[in-house]
């Protein structure tokens, strides 16, 4: 039973700001898988290549049949002759998939702790498991019996039958023979008829399990570092082991011991495909190279090819005569298994010693168990291709960020070196600068104000992805005329002189909008403006709310492009619904959002809380060219006080040279400032004119001449001093 006194855990809303289709892959793909179709006589299902991005897309190619006549086929400019479509619920790295039931069901798992099932024909969700705790690391299939398994940082293995898919069995692994659990499971393998099922981890061993009764079969020692591939065989009396030792591993399960040691990589080896006959292994890894090996001869390898990044995932392509490789580039390839003029190759299909000078003879030893290790015998040293038959490029990544000093707008580097700027409220790429010196378009664009932080940003995903949390979103507060308001429509005739805005309302009033749970009136209300005569008011009034006329949002509503994901996750990171702006108005998403939504989002957009303003405590002292220190009493305001107002208080109120103030006399001693309004306008125009002509403020022996200045700014900006902020002030 749940309990009730327990805390409630906090709810982060994020957004991603992306393109409407994103056809290329961005950063590393973790994993790629190559399917056939169905039947020869399939005319409409062709083969097909998945592919799980670090950008937490999951994207759909067909056609790619390798043409060695035309290997430039494929370029940047022909995306739409093999993508066919992109797999986007998942809102972190997706880290192995797995396609399955006759290339009609597939298998995703995910960083974001779930695993998804997907319509692999059409490219629909299906259904999301939530049962794992952490990071979905792996995964593994007995065809025959239609069971998958899946494993990551919660150190459980989940058992799904695929025909009712749902749990059906639970395997709590204990990485410790007595009672620690400390281990993550970084990589999974089980037979066809799902009889046996090993796992590998941290811990350098791998366990076997029978996953039929979720016992413990035995334990396999001889790796020194991680586990990060396994491998089993049809009838599972061989498995087959990468690690990050730099060794391959074969061992003999019937024997429980390992019966021949492969070390040709120099490097952790991070992937491993294994043909159906299991004769065959193509390994690769952090040292950029792919070898082949004959596991019946297994003290011989042939370099395939050499890629320019760390390997990560390897698949045979089109009748097993090519190799499908992804690196941690967005990039990913197809490289040749065909006789070539080196004619090395063919002592891996002939099981003969080739007399090649680029062979070089290797080492062989016997380790403890009796097994033996060897360096290859006979290792090619240079590629038996230089070139790949296909090259998909990918796009570039975000690899720098910084926000300005606004707190609106964010500057970004990719990967390519290219400089782009975005806007928060908007959520939208505004501009590209091309090659631009990143530094230099920083200092460029910089104002000289002061904002708090309402949000934070994360490139881990190659993309900008802009999180906002309940103590900060509604700190943000601005005057409207520090705001900037090139991309504002004001659609009535009133005075925002000394109107203050609110950021992180203005962007969930954007957000939102068209969500009837959230805002059932739509655009019928505004409430993220405070005009100057509403701030001592405990309740906001909306002040515009939209064009009569063109019927479209107005003052301080923008338009975020309906693509945008909306990511409500726990704190920790656990994702609770992902969806996107233009599905905000469906039943379905608003029955889940009753649910899921923090009373944070639903209350601010009721208007039962409204975002509180910030006040600064400080002192008014008058100059002294000795530089004896006066104190005077402390006053308090909130932040957004203008320096204009505090030389109107020290004209009219503290130097008494306004003779139409007698009134307000009595409150020059007040340790409250009060930002009234006086009735007579004129009045209060002249005094502030006369003021902003007579009076003079410093704060660290600098001269506050922006009369639109605010005390935020000047406490941050300039003086930056502990304690209450010290401003002074003389006359002219």
């Amino acid at each position: 039973m749940e309990n009730k006194n327990q805390p409630k855990k906090k709810t982060q809303l994020s957004i991603i700001v992306r393109g409407p289709v994103e056809k290329f892959n961005r950063s590393g793909i973790n994993c790629l898988k190559f399917e056939k179709k169905s039947t020869r006589s399939d005319q409409t299902n062709l083969d097909r290549l998945y592919t799980a991005g670090r950008d937490s897309t999951i994207r759909v190619y067909s056609n790619l049949v390798p043409n060695t006549n035309d290997p430039s086929r494929y370029e940047l400019n022909d995306v739409d002759q093999y993508y066919q479509m992109s797999l986007s619920h998942h809102t972190d790295w997706v880290n192995d998939i797995i396609v399955c039931k006759n290339n009609s069901r597939l298998f995703s798992a995910s960083s974001d702790t779930t695993v998804k099932i997907w319509n692999s024909t059409k490219g629909t969700l299906l259904t999301t498991l939530r049962n794992h705790k952490d990071y979905v690391k792996c995964l593994a299939y007995a065809k025959d019996k239609q069971i998958l398994a899946s494993a990551g940082f919660d150190k459980n293995i989940y058992l799904w039958d695929i025909n009712k898919t749902m749990s059906v069995s639970l395997a709590d692994l204990e990485t410790n023979t007595i009672s620690e659990n400390k281990y993550s499971i970084y990589s999974l393998a089980i037979n066809n008829q799902a009889s046996v099922l090993a796992s590998g981890s941290p811990e350098n061993c791998i366990r076997l399990w029978d996953p039929r009764t979720n016992s413990k079969l035995m334990k396999l020692r001889g790796h020194t570092h991680n586990i990060r591939f396994l491998a089993l065989n049809r009838d599972a009396t061989q498995c087959l082991s990468a690690s990050s030792d730099h060794t391959i591993r074969l061992w003999s399960l019937g024997q429980q011991r390992c019966i021949s040691t492969i070390e040709i990589h120099t490097e952790g080896v991070w992937t491993l495909c294994v043909n159906e006959a299991f004769n065959r292994v193509f390994s690769g890894g952090k040292d950029c190279k792919i070898y082949a090996t004959d596991l019946r001869n297994s003290d011989e390898s042939i370099l395939v090819c050499e890629e320019s990044n760390p390997i990560l995932s390897i698949d045979l392509g089109h009748e097993q005569e090519n190799l499908w490789v992804s690196t941690t580039a967005s990039t990913f390839k197809n490289w040749s298994l065909k006789p070539n003029e080196n004619s090395s190759w063919n002592f891996l299909k002939n099981n003969t010693k080739p007399n090649d000078a680029n062979l070089k003879p290797g080492n062989e030893t016997v380790n403890q168990s009796g097994a033996s290790s060897m360096s290859s015998s006979f290792l090619l040293q240079n590629p038996i291709n230089v070139n790949p038959l296909i090259n998909i490029p990918g796009t570039s990544c975000l690899k720098q960020y910084h926000i300005l000093n606004d707190k609106r707008y964010i500057i970004t580097k990719d990967s390519d070196e290219n400089v782009c700027v975005w806007d928060v409220l908007q959520a939208r790429r505004l501009e590209s600068l091309g090659k631009e010196n990143f530094e230099n378009a920083v200092k460029l664009r910089q104002r000289f104000i002061s904002v708090p932080n309402w949000f934070t940003v994360d490139l881990k995903l190659g993309v900008l992805t802009i999180n906002f949390d309940e103590s900060d979103w509604q700190s943000a507060w601005i005057n409207f005329k520090d705001m900037d308001s090139n991309h504002v429509r004001q659609t009535q005739n009133i005075d925002l002189s000394d109107a203050k805005v609110n950021y992180g309302h203005i962007f969930l009033e954007s957000l939102f909008k068209s969500c009837p749970l959230l805002n059932p009136n739509q655009l019928q209300t505004c409430g993220n403006v405070i005009m100057n005569s509403q701030q001592n008011n405990s309740t906001q009034q909306s002040i515009i709310s939209k064009d009569p006329e063109s019927n479209q949002p107005g003052l301080l509503r923008f338009n975020i492009p309906e693509h945008t994901p909306i990511i409500l996750s726990e704190s920790a990171g656990r994702t609770l619904h992902r969806l996107e702006v233009k599905d905000l108005g469906k039943e379905s998403e608003q029955q889940i959002l009753s649910k899921v939504i923090p009373s944070w989002i639903s209350d601010a957009l009721s208007g039962k809380v409204a975002p509180k303003f910030n006040r600064v405590n400080f002192v008014l002292n008058p100059f002294n060219q000795n530089q004896k220190v006066i104190n005077k009493e402390r006053l308090s305001s909130i932040d957004l006080l203008q320096v204009k107002k505090l030389k109107e208080h020290v004209y009219s109120k503290i130097l008494k040279l306004d003779q139409n103030s007698e009134s307000n006399q009595n409150d020059s001693n007040n340790n409250n400032y009060k930002n009234t309004e006086p009735d007579d306008t004129n009045g209060c125009q002249d005094a502030l004119q006369q003021a902003n002509r007579t009076i003079e403020l410093l704060c660290s022996d600098q001269v506050l001449s922006d009369p639109e200045m605010n005390l935020r700014t000047i406490k941050h900006l300039i003086w930056k001093g502990t304690g209450d902020l010290t401003i002074l002030y003389r006359q002219k």
